[in-house]
């Protein structure tokens, strides 16, 4: 994924050590810059300052809100806690992530869903094919 090695992670989580562990596992994928802090209101300039947004819940219960999903700041947000994968997709979708990977995190798994949420939001910033003028859009006839 030619993205990964410039792309700006930033890892949130209460536990330093799970937070830490997370950062040197996408750090020894390749990752380019991979910030981390305990809690959102520590993120310095915004979310907009980072590619894609690592929330690390303590359980599938307590999962906090995405405090991005609503706003201009809105980047892509992974989130990480303990459950099976159809539960988690639920969870992360009701709570405003756009992923959702299981503990305990491999690392590759991380890697991956964070690039697939890349992928997505480049390709939904892309203008779509119907927007281009008409003599573009359509092929040109050969007139015998």
């Amino acid at each position: 994924m030619k993205v990964l090695p410039i792309a700006r992670i930033v890892v949130i989580d209460s536990n330093a050590d799970r937070r830490e562990t997370t950062r040197v596992g996408l750090t020894a994928l390749g990752v380019g810059s991979v910030t981390e802090f305990a809690a959102v209101s520590e993120l310095e300039g915004g979310a907009n300052a980072y590619d894609v947004l690592v929330i690390q819940a303590d359980d599938a219960e307590n999962v906090p809100d995405n405090p991005f999903r609503d706003s201009p700041d809105a980047v892509p947000a992974v989130l990480v806690v303990d459950g099976a994968p159809n539960v988690l997709a639920r969870i992360a979708s009701r709570a405003g992530y756009d992923a959702a990977v299981g503990m305990p995190l491999l690392p590759r798994l991380l890697y991956r869903r964070i690039g697939s949420v890349l992928q997505r939001a480049r390709r939904m910033n892309k203008p779509a094919i119907a927007a281009r003028p008409a003599e573009e859009a359509a092929p040109a006839v050969a007139a015998n």
